[in-house]
C-alpha cells in the first residue's frame, strides 16, 4: 500500500484561489468613504480575496468590516466586489487582509418556472475565462429559462465574480450555440464545485429555437413546459411522428384523444364512452395521427368519397342544395374530426398536419380541401389559407354546435394564391417544393417566379428581424433618455 504524499498544507486554499504573482497587471482600489485607496491584490477566488494595504491606511480597516474593491483585470474592464474581512496580518510592507466575498442571492429565474435537468438529462457547455489567458472551463446546466441558466459543476479554481460577462458555448447540436450573459449568485456546491446563475442578455431566434427543440425532443418537455419557462415553442413540427392509423390500438388512441379534447370544451362528457367518439366515416377514411413521445397529441380524418354508401360528413349534414355548390367528388376531399391537444396548439404542428394532408391530396389527384369548423378555429384555418364560404350547419353530435364550411384550393397550397408570400412560404413552401421534386405537381414559369420570390422575401424577413429589433430597442432607449432629460 502506497503512502500518500502531502503536496501542501495550504492545498485547499491553493485550489480555489488564483495567485497573482509578479507583474500581474490587475489594478485594484479600496473604496473608503469618498477616497479610493490604491492596494495590491495578492490573490482572488470566486468566494474571497487577499490584499495588501499600505501602513498609512491601517486605521481605515479592521476585522469584520465590509470593504468594497474596484478590480480592473483588463483595460476597460472593471468589477465592483464587496467582502467581509476575516483575517489580517501585519507585515513589513503593511497589512495583509483576507476577505470573504459577499455575493448577493436572488431568484435567478424570477416568476418563470425553469426546466430542471436531472439524472441523465443534461446540457453541457464551455466558456473561456474573460480575463485569465486561455483558461477554458466546462459546466453542466442545472436549470434553464428565458431569464438565464444555473451553471454547476464548474472547476473550483475558476474565478467568477458578480457582474462578470460570460460567453458560453452550449452543446445542443453539432454546431455549438453561443449565448452571452452576466454572472450572479456564485456559490460552492457540496462536492467543492462552483455554481452560478448567468442572466441572459438576449437570445437570438435561432438559439432559442435550438434550445426549445432540444428540450422538446430530448428532454421530453411539452410546449406548455417551454412556455412556462419563457421559451417560444413554435418550431417543433419536425420533431413529432406523423402516421396513418393501421391498428386497433392506434384507433383507440385517437378516440381517447378526441374525448380528451372535446370534453375540455364541453362538447362531450369527460366519461363519455369511447364508442360515442367514433364517426360513421372512420371505417372508410384515412386517419392521420401525430405522436409525441408515444402519446397521440393530434389527429385529422381525410374522407375521399365517391358518394353512394361512403358519403362525406358534409354531405350528410349540409342541405343538399348547398352541398351541390361545393367542388365535385373527383376534385375535393373533406378533412373532418381534426383535433390537437391544447398544449400543442401554439406550435406549428397544425401546419405539419396539413402538410401531410396536402401531400396525400395531391397524390390522389384532389385539388380542393373542404373543412368544417366552429367560429373559434375558423380564424386559425383562415390564417393558413382556407377561405370561408356562406354555408353553415348544426352539428348534433356536439350539442347542436354551429359549424362553418371553409374551402382551400391547390393554388393556395401550390404557390400562395390569396396569401402573403412570406406567410405562404413559412407554411406551405417546403411541401410544395417537395411535391414538385417528386413530380407530383408542376410549376408554370410565372408560378416559379412567385415561389422563389416568396422564398427570397421570407429569408430576407428572417435575417432582417434581429437588426430591426435592435434598431427598435435603440430608438426606444434614446426616446426614454430624451424624455427623462426634458423632465
Amino acid at each position: 500500500m502506497e503512502t500518500p504524499v502531502s503536496f501542501s498544507s495550504r492545498e485547499g486554499r491553493r485550489l480555489v484561489r488564483q495567485q497573482l504573482n509578479g507583474n500581474h497587471g490587475v489594478k485594484a482600489t479600496l473604496e473608503s468613504g469618498s477616497l479610493n485607496i490604491k492596494i495590491t491584490l495578492l490573490d482572488i477566488s470566486s468566494l474571497g480575496f487577499a490584499m495588501l494595504i499600505s501602513k498609512e491606511n491601517l486605521a481605515r480597516v479592521k476585522l469584520t468590516d465590509q470593504v468594497t474593491l474596484k478590480v480592473s483585470p483588463l483595460i476597460g474592464v472593471q468589477y465592483r466586489i464587496s467582502g467581509i474581512i476575516i483575517d489580517q496580518q501585519v507585515c513589513d510592507d503593511g497589512l495583509k487582509i483576507s476577505a470573504v466575498i459577499d455575493h448577493a442571492c436572488s431568484k435567478g429565474h424570477g416568476v418563470l418556472t425553469p426546466i430542471e435537468l436531472v439524472g441523465s438529462d443534461v446540457i453541457r457547455g464551455q466558456f473561456t475565462h474573460p480575463f485569465f489567458y486561455k483558461q477554458n472551463h466546462y459546466f453542466d446546466i442545472e436549470s434553464l429559462s428565458a431569464q438565464g441558466f444555473y451553471l454547476t459543476n464548474i472547476d473550483a479554481g475558476c474565478v467568477l465574480l458578480s457582474g462578470m460577462r460570460l460567453v458560453c458555448r452550449l452543446g445542443l447540436s453539432e454546431k455549438s450555440q453561443i449565448v452571452e450573459g452576466v454572472v450572479s449568485d456564485v456559490t460552492f456546491t457540496s462536492n467543492n464545485r462552483l455554481r452560478c446563475f448567468v442572466k441572459l442578455n438576449r437570445l437570438t431566434e435561432k438559439t432559442e429555437q435550438e434550445i426549445s427543440q432540444y428540450c422538446f425532443h430530448y428532454l421530453k418537455k411539452t410546449p406548455r413546459d417551454l412556455r412556462r419557462s419563457g421559451f417560444r415553442s413554435y418550431y417543433v413540427k419536425e420533431l413529432v411522428q406523423y402516421k396513418f392509423v393501421e391498428t386497433q390500438q392506434e384507433y383507440e388512441d385517437i378516440l381517447l384523444l378526441r374525448r380528451r379534447n372535446y370534453a375540455a370544451v364541453r362538447k362531450v362528457k369527460p366519461d363519455a364512452p369511447l364508442k360515442s367518439l367514433s364517426y360513421f366515416f372512420d371505417r372508410y377514411s384515412r386517419i392521420l395521427v401525430v405522436y409525441h413521445q408515444g402519446t397521440a397529441i393530434g389527429t385529422a380524418t381525410m374522407i375521399f368519397s365517391n358518394g353512394g354508401s361512403q358519403p362525406m360528413e358534409l354531405e350528410v349534414l349540409l342541405p343538399q342544395e348547398q352541398f351541390a355548390q361545393l367542388p365535385s367528388y373527383q376534385h375535393c376531399f373533406e378533412v373532418a374530426a381534426l383535433c390537437l391537444d391544447k398544449g400543442y396548439r401554439d406550435t406549428d404542428i397544425l401546419h405539419g398536419l396539413f402538410e401531410h394532408i396536402y401531400k396525400n391530396a395531391m397524390m390522389f389527384g384532389r385539388n380542393h380541401i373542404v373543412i368544417s369548423s366552429d367560429k373559434y378555429l375558423a380564424e386559425l384555418y383562415k390564417s393558413i389559407g382556407f377561405q370561408e364560404t356562406e354555408f353553415n350547419f348544426v352539428q348534433p353530435k356536439y350539442r347542436n354546435l354551429n359549424m362553418k364550411v371553409l374551402v382551400m384550393t391547390d393554388l393556395t397550397t401550390k404557390w400562395g394564391k390569396g396569401m402573403h408570400p412570406v406567410d405562404w412560404w413559412r407554411i406551405w413552401g417546403n411541401v410544395s417544393l417537395y411535391l414538385y421534386r417528386r413530380r407530383v405537381i408542376r410549376y408554370s414559369l410565372a408560378e416559379r417566379f412567385r415561389i422563389y420570390g416568396s422564398c427570397f422575401l421570407y429569408h430576407c424577413s428572417v435575417t432582417s428581424r434581429p437588426l430591426l429589433d435592435r434598431l427598435k430597442n435603440y430608438y426606444q432607449a434614446k426616446r426614454s433618455t430624451l424624455l427623462v432629460a426634458v423632465k
